[in-house]
């Protein structure tokens, strides 16, 4: 159900939401029947709904105006509905969550979000096994719409959304040695675009730096060395389009109020961020004993931006270990480093930030107190430096940090009040982006 669980690898990295973390395991209550249901209600309270800094200096009518952090009370409402089917070699699984946050802030202000995922597992033979999976995402907080490594922990208002498609498949070479290849496509589309903004096109709009084709195909080979061992060797192609036809540098030697018509020599497009990803690594996954796993993957990234004629080579790490210490009580770390997209774009004057590289890292804890109580953390940081952007941009950082607190007690095996604090902070390098936010929530959840 919709509520705080471990996760498996790195997909718990950003996972959190402003007020709640989505997941699609199935419990106890509806793995024995192909459909479930749950609603949640709750209400919160949110010092910095818009994720602002302490001072933000807007444009209005051609003077400058400042913006502050505004808090709110509000009320979440999130009803959610879940599928399981079970043929002979295949398991379909499917659910829809959605949430909306009314904040009594600034005339009745609302936050939706959907997300809608399924997944089919098929073995054909016992050698031969394949997934496919789906996820369709429409949000405005950082953690949902992006659920690896954060791109932009900004809040965005609108119908922002992610698609995510992928397909795995699995076939047992020998005894010993398995072939898996795989296949991911992420697109996304944010709906702000240059033309919201007054005066129009003056900076980049988050469409125009954040809306992209992620494609990658990935080929591994995985050894059993021992019975707890598996030793993996790995290939993987990653293909960036950026697909917005905005600019998101505009051309500085025009007159200001002419930005929105004006595209010179010194402008550049949102494809000039454009490029070509290469993974070569090696790794294990072993079972230390029935209750300790881990799992790492380590090599080099070598990314190609052939639009601005360079390249960069950097170490790629993904790791995580888990261990279920008691009953009902489990915790997990885990560790990234990549080079990812990156709402920052640059200024006029010198070539675009074309990405940036960052280290994610996570624990995430879950405690039976009792038989009805449950608590569960999640911590997580995020450092980050751009890559190109000139001086004043390139190697500049920004760390982003997240905490989620989630107490529940189970009234009856279909009613569950919780309680919890969320906890979010970016410390920038560049004017304009830090901010801190808190959010503590008190409600009920039911399942049928």
């Amino acid at each position: 159900m919709k509520r705080i669980t471990l996760s498996v690898g790195l997909v718990a990295l950003g996972a959190a939401a402003a007020h709640a973390q989505y997941a699609t395991g199935l419990s106890s209550v509806d793995a024995s029947k192909p459909w479930s249901f749950s609603g949640v209600i709750r209400g919160f309270y949110d010092d910095n709904y818009l994720t602002l800094p302490k001072s933000y200096p807007v444009i209005v009518n051609g003077g400058i105006v400042y913006l502050h952090p505004r808090d709110s009370y509000g009320t979440e409402l999130s009803p959610a509905v879940y599928y399981n089917h079970s043929v002979e070699s295949t398991l379909l699984t499917a659910s829809f969550v959605y949430d909306l946050n009314w904040y009594e802030d600034r005339n009745s202000s609302t936050f939706q979000t959907f997300m809608f995922n399924t997944k089919l597992d098929h073995e054909f033979s016992e050698r031969y096994k394949m997934s496919v999976t789906e996820t369709f995402v429409s949000a405005q907080d950082p953690g949902i719409l992006n659920p690896n490594v954060v791109s932009s922990p900004l809040r965005v208002p609108g119908s922002n959304i992610r698609n995510t498609s992928g397909l795995d498949l699995t076939a047992q070479m020998t005894r010993l040695l398995d072939l898996h290849l795989a296949y991911l496509n992420n697109i996304y589309a944010y709906q702000q675009n240059g033309g919201d903004e007054a005066p129009a096109d003056s900076y980049a709009s988050q469409s125009a730096s954040l809306d992209r084709i992620e494609q990658s195909a990935t080929i591994d080979l995985r050894w059993k060395a021992l019975p707890e061992t598996t030793a993996v060797f790995s290939y993987r192609y990653e293909n960036v389009d950026y697909t917005s036809p905005e600019d998101i540098i505009f051309d500085g030697s025009a007159p200001y109020q002419s930005y929105a018509y004006y595209h010179g020599p010194g402008s550049y497009k949102a494809e000039s961020r454009n490029n070509n990803d290469h993974f070569v690594y090696a790794g294990v996954d072993q079972s230390f004993t029935p209750t300790l796993n881990g799992s790492i993957r380590a090599g080099v990234e070598y990314v190609d931006y052939y639009h601005q004629d360079t390249s960069t080579l950097s170490p790629y790490v993904d790791a995580s270990l888990t261990y279920q210490y008691l009953p009902r009580c489990a915790a997990q770390f885990g560790l990234k480093q990549l080079h990812n997209a990156t709402d920052v774009t640059g200024v006029y004057g010198t070539t675009p930030v074309v990405d940036e590289e960052s280290t994610a890292v996570y624990l995430s804890v879950s405690h039976a107190v009792t038989a009805r109580l449950t608590a569960a953390v999640l911590a997580q940081a995020q450092y980050s430096s751009f890559t190109g952007g000139g001086a004043a941009y390139n190697q500049a950082g920004e760390d982003y940090y997240t905490l989620t607190v989630n107490i529940g007690y189970q009234f009856t095996p279909w009613l569950t009040g919780e309680t919890g604090y969320n906890f979010s902070k970016l410390d920038s390098d560049l004017m304009n982006r830090s901010y801190t936010r808190d959010v503590v929530y008190v409600g009920i959840r039911a399942t049928y």
